[in-house]
């Protein structure tokens, strides 16, 4: 009977290793912005490229991007941090330096200024690593005060549709873009099983 038990229980304990498989995590990035360099607070500087957590931010013509510091100029949307914007010609597109896939979870989004303060549709563009292209719309709510009581950007979600993307472009212009999020498919990993006689066996 104790033989029977000892198998048993190492049968069992086999199983649990069989299933203590390797998957795929996914590790989600939050793109604030924020630096480094950090951006002064107050400020508007004309760029062609910005660089967060590995993804390059980068401007498809001649007219570059605009990162903005807190506390902006008079007139531009405000939400306590930095922020990319686009001006009234500028167009954007991102991607990871390392070539990874990635989804793209969400973004905040606002208009360009009060000076321009109507609702804008922001086009994006997904390029997927099997060559398929998927396409979105996002209108603003048109609701702009700068530093004011009321609230510039907005939280829009996208779908899985947006998965598995080399790069994303935007070829439309006159919006503000924050906190970008992200996912890409982590390491695999190896769930550590316990062994209540001998401590962790696989780890």
């Amino acid at each position: 009977m104790r033989g029977r038990c000892i198998i048993s229980l190492a049968a069992c304990f086999a199983s649990l290793l069989a299933s203590a498989a390797m998957c795929d995590g996914q590790e989600q990035i939050h793109i604030t912005f924020d630096g480094p360099p950090p951006q002064p607070p107050g400020s508007s500087y004309v760029i062609q490229r910005y660089d967060e957590a590995g993804m390059s931010f980068s401007s498809m013509n001649t007219f570059g991007l605009a990162r903005v510091g807190s506390n902006p100029p008079t007139g531009l949307p405000d939400n306590g941090t930095a922020y990319l914007d686009t001006g009234l010609r500028g167009k954007l597109m991102f991607r990871f330096t390392n070539g990874a896939t990635f989804d793209l979870i969400s973004v905040d989004l606002a208009e360009y200024s009060t000076v321009v303060p109507d609702a804008r549709t922001v086009h994006f563009v997904g390029y997927r690593f099997d060559g398929s292209v998927v396409t979105r719309d996002i209108t603003t709510d048109g609701l702009i005060d700068g530093t004011g009581p009321i609230k510039d950007f907005q939280t829009f979600y996208f779908g899985p549709e947006f998965s598995g993307l080399n790069r994303v472009e935007i070829p439309t212009y006159g919006w503000s873009l924050d906190n970008l999020v992200v996912e890409v498919a982590g390491q695999a990993r190896i769930v550590t099983i316990q062994s209540p006689a001998h401590g962790s066996v696989l780890a």
